[in-house]
């Protein structure tokens, strides 16, 4: 039949209240209810607790990126192994809790003003690490961003609105990233659809640094040369 509410509660040490709220956020399924005040859980929920507690506390993942975890672990992989999908886009260390920060803190450690980060954050160039129902939290990826592009960006006087070709060039370049992720993980058991999408989120990374770099260091070659020989 299931347990009462009571007991999920119990089993995983977590209030009622946030079991409720874990359900109505898609995260638990919904109870099965035998009047107004009785309703049964499915006790593979208070693994799911477990397993929510974990990725919000120890990875500070989103609740979108956590529901897709469990949605992975309903159809057969273990918390490890959904987990090593996120690991792979997101770029977190196992077995290591990101270090994050409010918006408060961030901006102390990166001598950015309030409007200067909501600028940033408008334009698209600053995407924290969590932003979700009013909840957002920047971790040391941030920092150095902000610090080593934005800060010097707006020290050399420039707007930040003449950086915005990055977010929107950038948005085509991760659709066609998606689609090559997607066409090479089609059919794939859960196993090979890991090792391939860390695989392709690793090769994306070093793709878009070589190229573009690349790219940069031979205009910046040409333009010098062409000055020296004027």
């Amino acid at each position: 039949m299931g347990l009462k509410i009571g007991e999920i509660a119990k089993k995983s040490g977590v209030a009622p209240s946030t079991i409720r709220y874990y359900v109505r956020q898609g995260l638990l399924p919904e109870p099965d209810k035998v009047n107004k005040s009785m309703a049964y859980y499915d006790e593979q929920c208070v693994e799911k607790i477990h397993a929510i507690r974990h990725l919000q506390e120890r990875k500070y993942f989103p609740l979108s990126v956590i529901r897709n975890i469990l949605r992975r672990m309903d159809q057969g992989m273990s918390l490890d192994e959904a987990e090593a999908i996120e690991d792979a886009v997101f770029g977190a260390q196992a077995g290591a809790p990101e270090k994050v920060m409010d918006r408060t803190a961030f901006m102390e450690a990166t001598g950015l003003s309030q409007d200067e980060v909501q600028t940033a954050t408008r334009i698209g160039l600053l995407i924290p690490y969590l932003q979700e129902k009013g909840r957002t939290l920047f971790n040391q990826e941030d920092v150095l961003f902000a610090r080593e592009v934005l800060k010097k960006i707006i020290s050399f006087g420039q707007d930040l609105h003449e950086l915005s070709f990055y977010v929107d060039l950038g948005r085509q370049i991760v659709d066609r990233e998606m689609s090559l992720r997607k066409a090479a993980v089609k059919n794939r058991p859960a196993q090979e659809n890991i090792r391939i999408t860390a695989e392709i989120s690793k090769m994306a990374d070093l793709l878009r640094s070589y190229i573009l770099r690349r790219l940069f260091q031979r205009r910046v070659q040409a333009a010098i040369q062409k000055s020296l020989s004027e």
